[in-house]
Parts: C-alpha cells; sequence; structure tokens
C-alpha cells in the first residue's frame, strides 16, 4: 500500500522528515472508520492516513465497527485515496458481544487478540491509538509487550467520562465533575441498557478496572497528543493524567471555500440560520430551536428558518413552531458536498453543542465559508475563536444566555465579513507534525515495565463477558431502560 502521486503527495515527499520515515509502517487504531463511520475523529483519522500514505509512509488502519456478528471477525479492504492513489490498508474488527459500546465493555478479549496478531503478522515499527471504543482498552499495552512504540492522541473525554462526551444526560448539559466511580455510574445508569443483573460492588471493581487500564494506556504510551491545550487542560484536571500533552489539531483533507454571501431578507424572505453535525441530542439541536422560539416570540422584523443536517432527527409533531419560525430537517449530508448544502447557504451558522468540545471541526468549516457563527463558549472554542471577526459565543449551560445571544445575532443579520485566515494549519504541516513524532516514536525506547497476561485472565475475561450477555438476554427491554415500542 501506501505510494500515489499527486501535488500534495510531491510536496510531502520534499519534507525534511519525508526521507527518514518513508517505508516506517504506521498502524492506526480508531473506533471507526469512513464510509461506514463518518465522524470527526474518524474523518481526521482517514485524512492523516491517506495524507500519510502518499508521503511514502505504510499505513494500516485498525478500526472499531458497527457491523455486529453472531460471531466475531475482522474484515479488511483497502481505502484509496481519490486525489493520489495512495492506499491505506484497513482492518475492521467486528464484535460480537452485546452492547459494546456500553462502559462496561471497554475491554475486549477477542479484540486484543486479533489486534495481538496483527502485530505479529505485520509488525509495524509504531502504532498510534486514535480512540479505545468498540475495540479494546489495552492496545498500547499490548503494542509494548511486541516491543512497539506507541502514541495516543486523546480526541474527546473517554478517559474522563464513562460516556466519553461529558455532557449529563439528563440534565442535557456539561459536566465538570472528577472522574469518580459513585458519580459517574449514576450519570452513566441514566442511559439504556442498564444492567439490574450487575451489582453495585462489581461495578465499582469495573470502573476501577477500566480507570486503571486506561490510565495504564497513557502511562505507556512514548506521547500524548491533544487537540487543543484547553482539552488538555481539562484531561488532567479530571484525571490527573496527560500532563504536558503535545497540541497537535485533528487533520482535514480539504479546507471550504467561502460562497458569496446570502442578500438581506427582502420582504416576507426569512433570515436562513444554519446548524449542522452529527450525534443527535447531545449536539443541542433542541436547545438551540427551543431558544428561537423565544426569540421570534419576542418580536423580529424578518421571519426565520433554522436548517439542521446530519442531526439525529427530531420529532416535530410536538413542538408549537411560532409563525415566522420554521424548522427544515435534511438528514445526512455528504461532507464533500458541504459547501453547496442548504444548510451552508445561509446568513449565519450556528453550533450547538453541549459537550466541551476538544476542538471544533464544525466551527473551522463554518469559518472557512465565511459564515457569521455563534459558538458555545467552550475552553478550546474561545481558545482558538476568541479573537476571531464574526464569533460570537453563549453560555452552553444557560438557556438565557443562548436566548440573548441568537436574539442578538439576528438583529444585526446580515453580517458583511472581511476576509478571513488559515484557522488551522495545513494538511501538509499536520501531516509532517506527526511524521516527526512517529520518527522519535520509532527511536525512543519502549517501556520495559509492561506486564506480561497471566494465563488465566484471558478465560476470566471471556466468561465475565459470556455471562453478561447471557443475563442481559434474559432482561426485558423495560428493565434495560428501553422504552417500549
Amino acid at each position: 500500500m501506501g505510494g500515489g502521486d499527486g501535488p500534495g503527495a510531491r510536496a510531502l515527499r520534499r519534507l525534511p522528515c519525508f526521507e527518514r520515515v518513508c517505508g516506517v509502517k504506521v498502524l492506526l487504531a480508531v473506533h471507526g472508520y469512513p464510509p461506514e463511520l463518518c465522524g470527526g475523529t474518524e474523518g481526521s483519522t482517514q485524512a492523516l492516513a491517506r495524507s500519510a500514505a502518499a508521503g511514502g509512509v505504510e499505513v494500516m488502519v485498525v478500526a472499531g465497527s458497527l457491523e455486529h456478528g453472531e460471531e466475531f471477525s475482522v474484515s479488511e479492504d483497502v481505502d484509496r485515496d481519490p486525489q493520489t492513489g495512495a492506499g491505506v490498508r484497513v482492518r475492521r474488527m467486528h464484535r460480537s458481544d452485546l452492547y459494546f459500546d456500553h462502559w462496561h465493555k471497554l475491554h475486549s478479549q477477542d479484540v486484543g487478540q486479533a489486534f495481538t496478531d496483527i502485530l505479529e503478522e505485520w509488525r509495524p515499527d509504531v502504532v498510534h491509538v486514535m480512540h479505545w471504543l468498540r475495540l479494546s482498552d489495552d492496545l498500547v499495552l499490548r503494542a509494548a509487550r511486541a516491543g512497539i512504540p506507541s502514541l495516543v492522541t486523546l480526541n474527546d473525554h473517554l478517559t474522563s467520562c464513562l460516556l466519553s462526551l461529558r455532557v449529563h444526560p439528563e440534565r442535557e448539559a456539561p459536566c465538570e465533575e472528577t472522574h469518580s466511580a459513585m458519580v459517574c455510574m449514576a450519570c452513566a445508569g441514566a442511559l439504556p441498557p442498564r444492567t439490574p443483573w450487575v451489582p453495585l460492588e462489581q461495578q465499582m471493581v469495573l470502573f476501577a478496572e477500566r480507570k486503571a487500564r486506561l490510565d495504564r494506556e497513557l502511562d505507556l504510551a512514548q506521547y500524548r497528543i491533544v487537540p487543543s491545550l484547553a482539552h488538555g487542560e481539562a484531561l488532567a484536571r479530571h484525571t490527573g493524567r496527560s500532563q504536558g500533552a503535545l497540541v497537535i489539531p485533528p487533520a482535514r483533507a480539504e479546507r471550504l471555500s467561502p460562497s458569496p454571501p446570502l442578500p438581506a431578507p427582502d420582504g416576507d424572505q426569512p433570515l436562513r440560520l444554519g446548524l449542522w453535525s452529527g450525534g443527535g441530542a447531545a449536539k443541542g439541536a433542541r436547545s438551540i430551536l427551543s431558544a428561537l422560539i423565544r426569540v421570534v416570540d419576542a418580536g423580529l422584523a424578518s421571519p426565520v428558518e433554522l436548517h439542521l443536517a446530519g442531526i439525529e432527527p427530531m420529532d416535530m409533531s410536538a413542538v408549537d413552531l411560532p409563525k415566522g419560525l420554521c424548522c427544515i430537517q435534511h438528514g445526512p449530508f455528504k461532507h464533500d458536498e458541504l459547501s453547496q448544502h442548504p444548510v451552508t447557504r445561509v446568513h449565519a451558522a450556528l453550533v450547538g453543542s453541549l459537550a466541551p468540545e476538544s476542538y471544533g471541526l464544525v466551527a473551522d468549516e463554518a469559518f472557512e465559508l465565511g459564515l457569521p457563527t455563534l459558538l458555545p463558549s467552550a475552553p478550546a472554542l474561545v481558545e482558538r475563536f476568541q479573537d476571531q471577526a464574526g464569533v460570537d459565543f453563549y453560555d452552553p449551560a444557560s438557556e438565557a444566555s443562548l436566548v440573548e445571544a441568537l436574539g442578538a445575532l439576528c438583529a444585526r443579520l446580515p453580517q458583511p465579513l472581511s476576509a478571513r485566515g488559515d484557522i488551522a494549519p495545513s494538511m501538509q504541516a499536520l501531516t509532517a507534525m506527526h511524521m516527526g513524532l512517529w520518527e522519535r516514536a520509532c527511536a525512543a525506547p519502549v517501556p520495559a515495565e509492561a506486564p506480561a497476561e497471566n494465563w488465566f485472565e484471558s478465560r476470566l475475561r471471556s466468561e465475565a463477558q459470556a455471562s453478561w450477555d447471557r443475563q442481559c438476554s434474559q432482561t426485558s427491554p423495560e428493565d434495560l431502560g428501553f422504552s417500549p415500542s
């Protein structure tokens, strides 16, 4: 695999680090990969994998999958970059256990053994873990046992939150609690599937084991990477780990070009607002809509049209929209068509995430499209956008703050903006940063303290997983927390 041609590939080959990393074998581990899963981390991993492969690095991606099977299996295909022709080998792990996104299931003996088999077969020079979900929480450990150095990129709050988002599911508000068993288990238990067959004492043991294994992953990694300084500080604050992590923004294959701004509404023409993302309620679409209802009820000179895309569909049957407010749900979208999509042919972009974002890829897209943008005051977003023209903030924990900010934004639209510079490093620069770290990791000694697996551990964990699944399958949907259909 690897190779490829094109302007991007040729530019990478002129980098000082190219000759030193050309032919290096890098294994990227991530919880999902396009086209099956197209979230921010999945897309940035693909962009990095393709760019590195075009620059001469031999790349394999080991990815989680939502495709559930009767038996555990590993599938393989090739992701080929249409621009450069570079190929990336992709091996997807298809788990057979139930509800493998549940926090009890972060460890998987099947995935772990398959990962070890890949390390022995392919012998990568370096392992770079982008996410553990749907894989297993011992990837760095297994690489260390094989004498292979590792890096980890902490793209979200998995190490300090059982749900990864740090959004309280019942309050739908950002969480700043310290990572601790009783608080976090109560929060995660608000979402199905609930686990009434697992005693509290056993859940506390599972929490402690999960935390210890993730801490060990961080301790064994040669380098820890975070997308923003604010995210690194949050992880250190909540977990006591990740101090001194390196800041490298997530990769993106292409920058968006601004379109001509929409003209001012004329007569009964509406102000158009766009909100796009993926992730349902945690992305705050309902909060945005609720605040807009209050803004319109208070009186606006123009009607408002809210466009949603990539958001989990909202049931509008119980929503009483006032006259002058329309909500249009476009459903899924393709990122390569975003600049011409109706959700971006708007007067302003809204970001409604309730989570303390680690970076803000959607905010980058809005910025590049030249749109006035309203952002939640998550520390990472404030860090990156506080001095940018046309960007305003609201407190995501305060509905009054959101209503006030939306009202002020609507009152001054349309808002002409001067030309904006780049908000993030180029793809070439980001690839060079990673190439440099991979080179340094390969030259560093692998930690010697990686403990060997006891002969009985595999059997115990496999039996524990089988027991969990048996008892789960015997539990009614209502007791699991699912609403009756």
